[in-house]
């Protein structure tokens, strides 16, 4: 018995997705161009705001009270 099985085309090659790329660089094209002044605007508070969790997230491990084994002494450092 032999069964012909269809498979459509993946969604990657089909017409629907070259319509969605030209829309996608379309898009980001009349953003970049039409609303430059309020991204640039906001680039200070992004850099602020990244700095901030970048903080949080280094530290994150010296939590006081987790738990683990304290550091320990560097060379020629008292107790």
């Amino acid at each position: 018995m032999t069964t012909s099985h269809r498979t459509s085309p993946r969604f990657s090659r089909s017409r629907w997705f070259l319509g969605f790329l030209i829309f996608l660089a379309v898009s980001l094209y009349m953003l970049l161009t039409e609303h430059r002044g309020h991204y640039l605007a906001a680039l200070p508070l992004v850099l602020l705001a990244t700095c901030v969790i970048a903080h949080v997230l280094m530290h994150r491990h010296a939590v006081p009270g987790d738990g683990s084994k304290a550091n320990p002494p560097y060379p020629g450092e008292r107790k």
